[in-house]
């Protein structure tokens, strides 16, 4: 089941800088997305570094402006939570085109999906995650080369 992440427009980011990301830019974002090259973590909030994932991006989809993320290997607990309503929104965190540590360089990259308590998400509108009670994350299955 895909749930939304994220939704073109101009967003002010976590530094209070302006960013634009536009729906063609989350077409190439989803196209690009690739888990044996960076597999984006699904966090608590926006760490900085060394804490847990709590499952992982399996794929994207872009459509009609909207991202959307499917999710593997989700912490059965950490699920409990978000069904209790602890965690009902989400937060895209993105490499930029240009960044260093992009895994693919010129285009906007799924760096993990935060999932926020109490802290209001900079996209609004975006429907809450609701993994139902008795949804199966399936291992990620990865692409032999």
């Amino acid at each position: 089941m895909a749930h939304e992440i994220f939704r073109a427009g101009t967003h002010t980011d976590n530094n209070g800088r302006k960013v634009t990301i536009t729906a063609a830019e989350l077409e190439q974002a989803a196209a690009a997305y690739d888990p044996a090259l960076h597999e984006a973590p699904v966090v608590v909030g926006h760490p900085a570094t060394d804490a847990p994932a709590y499952g992982w991006v399996g794929g994207l989809k872009a459509d009609g402006g909207t991202l959307s993320a499917d999710f593997a290997q989700v912490d059965d607990d950490f699920a409990g939570l978000v069904r209790a309503g602890r965690y009902k929104k989400v937060s895209a965190s993105f490499y930029p085109p240009s960044s260093p540590n992009n895994p693919k360089p010129g285009v906007w990259y799924l760096r993990h999906v935060g999932f926020l308590g109490a802290h209001p998400p900079a996209v609004k509108g975006l429907a809450a995650v609701a993994f139902a009670e008795n949804e199966e994350f399936a291992p990620i299955r990865r692409s032999r080369t």
